[in-house]
């Protein structure tokens, strides 16, 4: 995913006011799948077991 956004980005204006709201778009995605990882990786699991006790 970060491959295909930051070429869309490359094709964009820096003038186009679409480029601010697809940044926002591609940030808050980045965000979310590192999130994911972490939920779903050893830490994670640590973590959640350490909540229950």
């Amino acid at each position: 995913m970060n491959k295909e956004f930051f070429a869309e980005m490359r094709k964009i204006s820096h003038e186009d006011e679409l480029r601010s709201k697809l940044l926002l778009h591609g940030v808050k995605r980045i965000l979310e799948e590192k999130q994911e990882k972490r939920k779903s990786g050893l830490l994670g699991f640590l973590r959640r077991r350490a909540d229950k006790q």
